[in-house]
């Protein structure tokens, strides 16, 4: 099992001085390594209409200048054979270009030792720290380049600025670096740093170590992630039988954050929208100021500042939420929402004589607004993450519908965005539009546990209807 515990970090000044000194080289090293890899990738690709069949599109030796064809190993392999012998040896040859494809990876990492010849600078840094700036831009191509398991990657790389490159990591700390100083405070022994006094206001559980540790820059001070491991603590997601009894369906929304099918109603908190004002006075005083003028860095810290007291606020509540949720159910049934859909821009409208016509943008750009301001989806990831500490179980259902159908005789009932009161007349259940959508994802819920292959209303309702047919004589 793999978690991350987070700790406040209080540097000294000379302490601060380095970190600040290693992200900013850190931040080149990486916009450096990222252009080679975009300039390559970019050099041997063409448009699909002017692309040859039978020759490349670039000549051979511009694809693979200052790319060696071998590179040798300067020391014996870590991994041994059952002999106890190294696999790999000190003076072994190994090809950087396999099948036409540069090993940018392996290339990258052995050009560290002439980057750190060429800027003397770099040598100050930690040798691993410096390897995992390259292990990053690898990442970042393979999320590219390789599709993920729904077949979608990322959009292109983009380079790091000044305040978007904010950490660096030491890929193998242990618990050996947390120690104490003279004055008996918990300090972590960061290598070519020094001792770093922090708070460790929460000590790791016994029998986990601590496998890498990732210094990060906040609005606020500093701080170091740890990631720990504990390989006997296997990952289990419980399966529980889900009841009328012992679950809840929640439906969320802007008007109320969440109606539970028990017949609660949780108001929204609007943490930015509490601060909008103040941060928009923040923001039009900061563009009174000379950029890059010490009023004007002030001013940015109190804004920084100001958003990160937004998201711990809004992080905090939905925690204690997700706890009181779970306290008296086992199973929780929600929505599949898909937030990038919710918040996406309405299409343009064109007139005959080819201008735009408006369509609705200006009311759906506030309503983005408020729906970021929820954050259902970090919501959801906090409710899975509390549901699998407290050995408990989320099922998803499909949105789709559940805001038009009657829950207790699932016969559709249209309503528009404004109409917020549901009114069947089919079997006459009148309540709030909802509460209603909530009783009716715990229905589909539990209907999707006991039968194959219902997971949505349109399922349900084909399941009842020929379940109706078949008790007719």
């Amino acid at each position: 099992m793999l978690l991350k515990y987070k700790y406040k970090l209080k540097p000294h000044k000379s302490h601060t001085v380095i970190i600040a000194n290693w992200l900013e080289m850190a931040r080149k090293q990486y916009n450096y390594r990222l252009a080679e890899r975009l300039n390559w990738f970019e050099a041997t690709r063409t448009p699909v209409n002017a692309c040859p069949l039978n020759v490349s599109v670039v000549p051979v030796e511009r694809i693979y200048q200052n790319i060696p064809e071998l590179r040798t190993q300067t020391r014996d392999g870590r991994k041994k054979d059952s002999n106890g012998h190294p696999i790999t040896k000190k003076g072994d040859k190994h090809p950087n270009i396999v099948n036409g494809y540069v090993l940018w990876e392996t290339v990258q990492l052995a050009d560290l030792a002439q980057t750190k010849k060429l800027f003397p600078e770099y040598k100050s840094m930690h040798s691993q720290v410096l390897q995992d700036v390259i292990q990053r831009v690898q990442t970042t191509m393979d999320n590219f380049t390789l599709p993920d398991k729904n077949g979608k990657t990322s959009g292109r790389p983009k380079f790091k600025g000044r305040h978007y490159y904010n950490s660096f990591s030491y890929p193998q700390l242990s618990k050996t670096n947390i120690v104490k100083n003279a004055n008996g405070r918990f300090c972590v022994n960061l290598p070519k740093i020094g001792l770093i006094p922090f708070l460790y206001n929460r000590p790791i559980p016994e029998g986990f170590k601590v496998k890498t540790g990732t210094v990060i820059r906040e609005a606020d001070g500093y701080y170091i992630s740890f990631t720990i491991e504990d390989k006997t603590v296997p990952y289990e997601v419980v399966e529980i039988q889900p009841t009328e009894d012992n679950s809840k369906g929640i439906d969320l929304g802007l008007l109320h954050y969440a109606v539970t099918s028990d017949g609660e109603f949780i108001e929204v908190p609007k943490f930015f929208r509490l601060s909008e004002h103040r941060l928009s006075k923040l923001q039009m005083r900061l563009a009174k100021k000379p950029k890059h003028s010490k009023p004007w860095k002030i001013l940015k810290r109190k804004i920084a500042k100001l958003h990160q007291l937004i998201a711990r606020q809004r992080l905090d509540w939905q925690f204690k939420l997700a706890y009181h949720l779970f306290s008296d159910v086992n199973v929780m049934f929600i929505e599949d929402l898909q937030i990038a859909n919710l918040v996406r821009r309405c299409k343009a409208k064109l007139g005959d004589n080819g201008q735009f016509l408006p369509n609705g943008q200006s009311v759906k750009s506030g309503l983005n607004k408020s729906l970021q301001d929820a954050a259902f989806g970090k919501f959801v990831q906090i409710l899975e993450y509390v549901a699998w500490k407290l050995g408990k179980r989320i099922i998803k259902v499909d949105p789709k519908g559940t805001s038009q159908h009657c829950w207790e005789c699932l016969s559709k009932v249209p309503k528009s965005l404004s109409e917020r009161w549901h009114s069947c007349p089919e079997c006459g259940q009148e309540l709030d539009r909802d509460y209603n959508s909530a009783l009716l994802i715990q229905k589909i819920g539990l209907l999707s546990t006991q039968e194959e292959d219902i997971t949505s209303v349109n399922t349900a309702v084909r399941a009842s209807l020929a379940e109706e047919s078949r008790a007719l004589p």
